[in-house]
């Protein structure tokens, strides 16, 4: 929130200056760029992990004129997505790739404090892990390998089905990268793109010499095409080795000497009049842009030798140290002129110096800023610590005992041990629970779903997946007859977990009008974007990664959820653990497929295999537990606190259940029943 206060006067000299656009990753940033920038061209950053039409026409309606997709679309995906939406698709095309969904990871900053969502990624994926089965004796017996570390993206091979596509951008990543790497690789796809559109008829092939000229430009141990052809697969991950397979001093130098040593030119044209009696006159004309230099005395007459047509040229050519190459000069003179070297060079550096001007000043509109737009700006940011102060006096003197707990449940086991507890008022079922038990009313029947003093009190809601792609779509008619109480389930949904912007405009086409919690995946950091949530959902879940003073700045301005106990996915991943070290199993009825990875410290990072949506999620080797700062966290005014169970078996979901639901609000001083747990952002933040 801080942050959104310094945004205004941080991006209103570029504004001014008539920046094109700007690429977004965060809706509330999005909307008040819109309000306050309504010049701007408005881009979706991948890291809005926007996987199809549906959340693509979602931004759409918010003004975003040209979409980055997650990277893992396939070909086929990204056609669909641009011919429903009608956006400009932007497609990453060389590189190096995230192994989770960009916007979805939380590895970096809960190992490392720094944060992938923020772009300050610490590249944890890269390090060694021992892989095996769900046993930590089974891990270890395992070598180290780096099945999280991804292949550099090349799609040269891939162009012309890139571009019949009708992909309209392609991106190179090369932030962080040298400028020989930039120049190099940016040549390259120029020089195919160009070959292809001059012939689309001919046949296509990249020159070895330039797959190999690639090959040399920092690649990380190998190349792979990516997700275009592929949902996923072993061989995009490195597996035996993280770094990079080196680079070519000669190619590097050939890069330097043809890109980066060698000086811009710009073709211009000259028109120059020196005649007696009149001021010499020095137009340069580019680009469609003239500018005419004009002498502050008059011409004299020649005394000996008059100035020549050859004389002129010499000096009017000569450019210098600027980026401009005469092509032509157009010289009238009546050969009886005199005018000094030093007026000459006057003459053409005031011209010079006008041209790059108005050449850089070509892009500026003179757009302005309204008195009223900046007045509410800075009242915006005044009345922020007003705000904080009204929640402060409001928190402490209520103890907002009127909080509910709240459950997430994954499987029947972990359903059953919540249900024995009043104490939590509302209950969030995994979407595809029933559908993984084929709605088997055996298990449904079972005396604990069956017994309806379980039931009252309790309200119901469906957790929708976390990432929903196409191949997800036949679920969502299934998940709506669920909605619409069209099921054999012994109760009703009161409302939805919603994780993503897909699932966000779903609700909206089907005109869903039960409740909406928007869960922390969505990413409200800051006021603006609560604005944005809370005008498709009525409650919000705060996110992981925001701190207890960064919690406390939005928790008076909404009705926010706040995840209490939880093993936190550190990753969305469209490659499957058990496909790249194993083989894949595609058990799509099994409730969870669990597999490990044990990193150097011998944590144990457990993996589950979501085979109805064919992703997985990593865990972190410990629960999160705000036990002991529950005190400080009711003092924020926090409406709801979820007890989120995952990969916990039915003893373990019956000691967390005991604790929270008998401790908390009775403070029976009980020991927290685990030994190791983390508060996670709680107090330390992240950059």
């Amino acid at each position: 929130e801080r942050e959104l206060d310094e945004l205004y006067s941080y991006m209103l000299p570029f504004y001014e200056k008539g920046m094109d656009g700007v690429i977004v990753q965060d809706l509330g940033v999005l909307r008040f760029l819109r309000t306050y920038f309504p010049g701007l061209a408005l881009h979706a950053s991948t890291q809005m992990a926007l996987t199809g039409p549906k959340g693509v026409r979602l931004v759409r309606d918010e003004k975003v004129s040209r979409v980055v997709p997650a990277r893992e679309l396939s070909l086929g995906e990204l056609i669909s997505l641009k011919e429903e939406t009608g956006v400009e698709i932007e497609a990453f095309v060389h590189g190096a790739m995230c192994y989770s969904y960009s916007g979805q990871c939380l590895l970096s900053s809960i190992l490392g404090g720094r944060s992938g969502n923020r772009g300050r990624c610490a590249q944890p994926c890269r390090l060694p892990y021992q892989a095996a089965g769900i046993s930590p004796k089974a891990a270890a017996a395992q070598k180290d390998c780096y099945p999280l570390s991804m292949k550099d993206l090349c799609t040269i091979s891939l162009l012309p089905a890139l571009i019949e596509a009708g992909i309209d951008s392609f991106k190179i990543e090369g932030r962080m990268k040298s400028p020989e790497y930039v120049a190099g690789v940016t040549a390259i796809y120029r020089k195919y793109m160009d070959k292809y559109y001059a012939d689309p008829q001919q046949t296509y092939q990249v020159a070895k010499e330039d797959e190999i000229f690639l090959r040399h430009l920092y690649i990380r141990t190998d190349i792979c095409q990516g997700y275009y052809e592929q949902h996923n697969s072993k061989s995009m991950v490195t597996i035996k080795k993280p770094g990079y397979s080196g680079t070519d001093p000669a190619v590097l130098e050939t890069i330097r000497q043809q890109y980066l040593t060698k000086k811009p030119e710009i073709s211009a044209q000259g028109f120059v009049t020196i005649y007696i009696g009149e001021k010499p006159k020095f137009t340069l004309s580019c680009q469609g842009i003239s500018v005419t230099a004009e002498g502050e005395s008059l011409v004299s007459q020649a005394q000996n030798q008059p100035l020549t047509r050859t004389d002129i040229e010499k000096r009017f050519c000569k450019m210098g140290d600027t980026f401009f190459k005469i092509e032509q000069l157009t010289i009238e003179t009546d050969n009886k002129s005199f005018l000094p070297v030093k007026i000459l060079n006057e003459l053409r550096r005031q011209a010079c110096a006008q041209l790059e001007e108005k050449l850089l000043t070509l892009k500026n509109i003179e757009r302005t800023v309204s008195p009223i737009e900046m007045d509410n700006n800075v009242d915006k940011t005044a009345n922020t610590a007003n705000i904080k102060n009204n929640v402060d006096k409001t928190a402490s003197t209520n103890k907002t005992d009127n909080f509910i707990l709240t459950a997430a449940v994954l499987t029947m086991e972990q359903l059953e041990e919540v249900l024995q507890y009043s104490t939590i008022q509302r209950i969030y079922l995994d979407a595809d629970l029933f559908i993984k038990n084929n709605l088997d009313k055996s298990k449904l029947n079972k005396k604990t779903i069956q017994n309806k003093n379980n039931l009252r009190g309790k309200s119901f809601y469906l957790a929708l997946p976390y990432i929903l792609r196409r191949r997800s779509y036949p679920y969502l008619a299934i998940y709506q007859r669920f909605l619409e109480q069209e099921s054999v389930l012994p109760f009703s949904f009161e409302g939805v977990l919603v994780r993503n912007l897909e699932e966000l405009q779903w609700l909206n086409d089907i005109g869903y009008k039960g409740k909406r919690i928007a869960d922390f995946s969505i990413g409200a950091w800051n006021r603006e974007a609560e604005k944005f949530f809370l005008s498709l959902c009525d409650q919000i879940t705060a996110s992981i990664e925001l701190n207890k003073k960064e919690l406390q700045e939005l928790s008076g301005f909404a009705d926010m959820e706040y995840v209490l106990y939880g093993r936190l996915p550190l990753m969305f991943s469209a490659n499957c653990m058990q496909k790249t070290v194993q083989t894949c199993i595609a058990d799509r009825e099994s409730v969870q497929n669990i597999y490990c990875l044990t990193d150097r410290y011998n944590n144990v990072f457990p993996i589950l295999q979501n085979c109805c949506h064919c992703y997985n999620i990593l865990y972190n080797s410990v629960p999160l537990s705000l036990h002991g700062q529950f005190e400080g966290l009711r003092k924020q005014g926090i409406g709801s606190y979820r007890l989120d169970f995952t990969i916990e078996s039915s003893a373990e979901v019956k000691k967390i259940l005991a604790y929270y639901c008998d401790n908390l609000r009775n403070n029976n001083g009980l020991p927290f029943p685990l030994e190791h747990y983390t508060n996670g952002h709680y107090k330390r933040g992240v950059e």
